[in-house]
């Protein structure tokens, strides 16, 4: 049965052989067999529901490249390739006198940093004249869309944000001139056999005499002064520019402005860290990610679902 059996597998394969040589013969086709479909290494990228901040997730990948003579527009493109983000240039065309320009060149050295502060180099390196005296820097859309090129232009996409300020203009008053504590006469009353409702303290007589408050529309003005001069101070309408205007209105700041600006005044609740640090407390190692440990896989391992046969 067994020698019955080979014979039988061998006459199969002859025959398979044979149908596939006559198909040939006859100018027909026959299916190949399917390869496996190949296993991908790369983690699967999934969104936090937040596009912007799936952009600075994808913005925090370490890069270490060296740019000689490189053109600009290459440059942004490999930033957006290496990524994965999607990277809006503002270029200088034929209806934008201002804008990044595509053939300047780029001489940069980049180790170990974040795709985002790469970018930054690349826009510091790439002012030239037609990016305007306000030079480059980025911003977030509200689809995501990163945004890289001059001021001038990114100015035109604004939006409106308030921001409570009550706690910065609350004036806490100096009481310079407290009660003082007279122990002394106290225990002096008491050893000669005198009552016990003497107060130990004494009145200095000038309690809140002079106590001045500086007025609320002085600390409101100090405090738009201080923000306007330190944060884009060229940019503000106050301070003679077109990016962005501030005012004050029932205990916020009402702040019309581009995205860079909104940044640098608040900051963006799903910012992302740039770097991994790692620590050692009492001789135990403690590593914080800098991105969202939701969005981490390990290279080629998969969780897959286990079943108990019924016994």
């Amino acid at each position: 049965m067994a020698n019955n059996s080979a014979q039988l597998g061998r006459l199969a394969f002859s025959a398979a052989a044979a149908l596939s040589v006559c198909g040939a013969a006859l100018g027909q086709s026959t299916p190949a067999a399917t390869p496996p479909a190949p296993v991908s290494s790369q983690p699967v990228a999934r969104s936090t529901g937040i596009p912007q901040r799936d952009t600075l997730i994808k913005m925090q990948r370490m890069v270490t490249i060296t740019f000689t003579d490189t053109r600009m527009e290459d440059a942004m493109k490999f930033i957006a390739e290496v990524t994965g983000a999607d990277i809006d240039p503002m270029w200088a065309d034929d209806q934008n006198t201002s804008g990044l320009d595509k053939d300047k060149t780029i001489n940069l050295k980049i180790e170990k940093r974040t795709a985002l502060d790469t970018l930054e180099k690349i826009l510091e390196k790439a002012t030239t004249d037609s990016t305007g005296a306000g030079g480059n820097t980025w911003q977030l859309s509200e689809s995501g869309t990163l945004q890289a090129g001059p001021r001038e232009r990114l100015n035109k996409f604004k939006r409106v944000e308030l921001y409570s300020v009550k706690d910065l203009l609350l004036d806490i008053p100096n009481y310079a001139d407290a009660p003082q504590f007279d122990l002394q006469s106290v225990l002096q009353s008491a050893g000669q056999g005198g009552g016990g409702n003497q107060s130990p303290f004494r009145e200095t007589g000038t309690q809140n005499q002079g106590l001045q408050t500086k007025p609320l529309q002085e600390r409101i003005d100090d405090l738009i002064k201080i923000l306007t001069e330190l944060v884009e101070p060229e940019q503000w309408q106050e301070n003679g520019g077109d990016g962005a205007s501030m005012r004050y209105y029932q205990g916020s700041l009402i702040v019309n402005g581009p995205d860079y600006v909104h940044r640098q005044l608040a900051g963006y609740p799903y910012w992302s860290q740039h770097a991994t640090r790692v620590a050692f407390v009492n001789k135990r190692r403690y590593v914080t990610l800098g991105v969202d440990t939701a969005l981490a896989g390990l290279s080629g391992i998969e969780n897959q679902p286990v079943t108990i046969p019924p016994k």
